[in-house]
Parts: structure tokens; sequence; C-alpha cells
């Protein structure tokens, strides 16, 4: 797994869900999802984590500087609806504010990549959420994500109904 001085990639294990429901929790507390619709439920977080960090189809990373986990990963892998190839998809994508840089993304960006390709992949699907990501005024989503040959292929309209 990579290492960017004293940082590191590792896939997570059970021991570390508390902390990285915190984190959840606070990626939600950053306005990244419509709050009116959607409210953080920490149970629910908690066993989401239970069920895809042994899970085969799914892959949990986790960013830690020394002891601390500083930002997570959450990807699955699955066919294509219309296709019988697999491609992945990042689920959601965090890393604390104080720790974000091109190289942590990239970092966390390239180990979720291997893990798709070693999977049986043809496609490695990315989410960049609005208004997420940012270091020093600087799109740190949208840098990694031209430097590693990602070119945007969709948009997602929301709106609220209930």
């Amino acid at each position: 797994m990579p290492r960017t001085k004293d940082y590191s990639v590792e896939v997570a294990d059970v021991d570390d869900i508390f902390e990285l429901t915190i984190l959840a929790k606070e990626a939600y507390g950053e306005d990244i999802i419509d709050k009116e619709h959607f409210r953080f439920n920490t149970k629910k977080v908690g066993n989401l984590f239970a069920y895809t960090i042994p899970s085969d189809q799914f892959l949990v990373l986790k960013l830690t500087e020394g002891e601390e986990i500083v930002g997570y990963f959450l990807a699955t892998i699955s066919e294509c609806f219309f296709a019988l190839e697999t491609q992945t998809l990042c689920l959601s994508w965090f890393i604390r504010p104080e720790h974000r840089s091109v190289r942590n993304a990239f970092s966390l960006l390239k180990t979720y990549e291997k893990w798709g390709k070693d999977s049986g992949a043809v496609v490695i699907n990315m989410i960049d959420i609005r208004d997420h990501h940012y270091s020093g005024g600087r799109r740190i989503a949208n840098t990694v994500f031209e430097r590693l040959g990602y070119e945007m292929n969709e948009t997602m309209y929301a709106k609220g109904v209930g």
C-alpha cells in the first residue's frame, strides 16, 4: 500500500469501524449531502462499515497519519447494468481538511484503481461531490482526476420529494 511521508493507505479492518464512523460524520458535516432530506445515522453507518469491510464486493481504505485515521475511501464493484463486464464505483471518500493534499488523494485513488483492476473491473468510476476536497483554494479532486486520466462522463441531478 502507498506510503507518503507520515501517511499510509491501508485496507480497513473491523477494529477501525468506530473511527471510520466518526470520519463519515465529519464528511456529512461539511455540507456535502442534502441535510434536509438525509439525517446522519451513526448506527446505520457503523453497520454499513461492518458489512462492507469483510466483503469482496467492497473496498474500505483508511488514510492514516501515524496511528490516527484521517481519511477513508469506500467503493464497490459490480457488473455494468447493460453488460457482463465489471466496473467499480466510489461510494464515498473523505480526507480531513488539514490532511488534504494532492499526494494523499492520489494515494487513495491509486490504491482504489489497483483493487479495481486486480478484481477484474474494466472501468473505474469516481465521484466528485461539488464544493468538496479543497485545499488552499485549489480543487484537489479535479487535479488528481485529470492527472490520473479520468474524464467526466456523467452529471447527476437531484430533487427532494419528501
